[in-house]
């Protein structure tokens, strides 16, 4: 699957390190072989990622990041499309799809956004403590 990697997803800042780590714990502790498996477990990051994300949403506005509008609607599309495939897995067709999207799209839609938004946060985020902004 999708193990934590510290040069590409170690981003040292501590409590959004931990948050991706479980992520990806979560991520990879799927059973392959059952399709339950991959909706208990994307049920499980959904869960698990509207806590992260309100975690980094409460930080954005506590130091007005310039760029929360996108990086929250980022979130919300990531929170709705796992809300969709779970909502669908009442027919086989459904549940393939789910596990499609696992697969296929959510493990590299996080290495983006890790890579490209978080940074950016995180980047911000040191900024603004270290009394840079």
């Amino acid at each position: 699957m999708k193990n934590f990697e510290n040069e590409k997803h170690l981003l040292n800042y501590d409590e959004i390190d931990e948050l991706h780590r479980e992520f990806l714990d979560i991520y990879n502790s799927v059973d392959s072989s059952s399709i339950d498996s991959y909706i208990q477990k994307l049920t499980a990051l959904l869960q698990q990622s509207k806590r992260h994300f309100n975690v980094e949403e409460e930080l954005m506005d506590k130091y007005s990041y310039p760029r929360s509008r996108e990086h929250k609607d980022e979130h919300r599309k990531v929170l709705a499309e796992m809300q969709y495939f779970i909502n669908n897995t009442n027919s086989l067709f459904g549940k393939k799809m789910l596990k499609a999207y696992y697969n296929e799209k959510l493990g590299d839609w996080f290495d983006l956004h890790l890579l490209s938004m978080d940074s950016d946060l995180t980047a911000f985020l040191k900024k603004v403590e270290n009394g840079i902004v």
